[in-house]
């Protein structure tokens, strides 16, 4: 087995090489990130020290691979938060009634004990990421869209609050779970429209992976964001309202 991943690993690096005489450096990247992903088991532990050492290079290589467009995204998302903090005291009613509809819809589940709060965060942050991911098939236009729209409500929502309780109330119940969330959601809309861009290439002729790609992305989805939108979860259910509690 290790002969043939060595070998397979040879072939593709020969690939990267063929594909990019002067070295472009993206696909040097991605050929890194899949050597992680394709890593043998006994043979990671020897030359890194251990499994834990194995899947936080794993992650590291993958993270230098997105990290463009999970930037660009997190540019889309802050630039529509001050868009929506802005057009918030500009236009007040429009305001009002964002705000009405989003207390109405998460009314319901705020009434619930802590425990199902979590979970019902949990639930719906994880779908939304998935959401972003697979939906970056369509040119990774969706992603940018929602991201966009929910970086809106999210300044609008934020302009009302901080009108009652303050900035520093707004920034104390963002940051202790979105330090964790932020990125998991940047990250997968991230994936989403690096896939919407091979989609792209491969309609005019381009060489892609899309197949292979899309399902790294899956598995990084589902052993990196959602654990880690887990703990994002527990935190805001737990912990923010702790915090909260002191104003």
């Amino acid at each position: 087995m290790e002969r043939e991943t060595d070998y397979y690993l040879q072939e593709r690096n020969r690939e990267v090489r063929a594909k990019t005489p002067e070295g472009t450096g993206e696909e040097k990247i991605y050929a890194t990130a899949e050597n992680s992903f394709l890593a043998v088991p006994g043979e990671t532990k020897s030359r890194s020290g251990g499994r834990s050492a194995s899947k936080v290079s794993e992650f590291t290589s993958y993270l230098r691979f997105i990290w463009p467009y999970v930037l660009f995204m997190t540019v889309v998302f802050f630039g529509a938060l001050f868009a929506g903090y802005a057009s918030s005291a500009n236009f007040p009613n429009m305001a009002d009634t964002l705000m009405e509809s989003f207390s109405s819809r998460f009314a319901p589940l705020m009434a619930m004990s802590p425990i199902f709060i979590m979970l019902g965060i949990f639930l719906n942050n994880a779908f939304v990421s998935l959401l972003f991911l697979v939906l970056g098939l369509v040119f990774g236009v969706l992603p940018v869209m929602f991201i966009a729209f929910n970086g809106y409500i999210v300044g609008v929502i934020s302009h009302l609050v901080a009108q009652e309780k303050g900035l520093l109330f707004i920034f104390l119940a963002l940051l202790p779970h979105g330090i964790v969330e932020l990125p998991m959601v940047f990250l997968s809309a991230g994936i989403g429209l690096r896939l919407g861009h091979q989609v792209f290439s491969a309609l005019i002729g381009k060489p892609t992976e899309i197949k292979k790609e899309f399902k790294e992305g899956l598995r990084f989805y589902f052993y990196w964001i959602v654990p880690l939108l887990f703990l994002a979860a527990v935190v805001e259910a737990f912990i923010t309202p702790l915090i909260l509690s002191f104003f």
